[in-house]
């Protein structure tokens, strides 16, 4: 318990009047670019980050790609290194006291033995 309470959480933004560049890997996205549906679908990581990888390496006006979870749709946004300069913590808090924390360990049926 005393790891969990140590945690912190935070919501992240963008700076005012700065825009991401983000690759949309979502739906269609991977056919679109001709990139292996595996990139963003696959169970195993090792298509997707060889696919994130050569991204960011030949892509430099790239800041990162948005992709929807394999697990629950919702969209993913990965910022390359790169880019977290363009990034603010909008919002931060003690986990132990997020407002969604007993909700997302209910629907997850996740117990905290201590």
């Amino acid at each position: 318990m005393k790891e969990i309470t140590a945690l912190v959480w935070a919501r992240i933004s963008t700076q005012a009047e700065v825009t991401l560049k983000l690759l949309d890997l979502r739906g269609d996205g991977c056919t679109r670019i001709g990139a292996p549906t595996d990139t963003v679908n696959a169970r195993n990581h090792a298509a997707g980050r060889a696919f994130g990888k050569a991204i960011h390496t030949g892509h430099v006006d790239v800041d990162g790609v948005v992709y929807a979870s394999r697990l629950n749709g919702k969209d993913v946004y990965a910022v390359f290194d790169r880019s977290t300069k363009k990034l603010v913590a909008a919002e931060t808090g003690c986990l132990e006291n997020h407002p969604e924390l007993p909700d997302i360990l209910e629907r997850y049926q996740v117990s905290l033995v201590t």
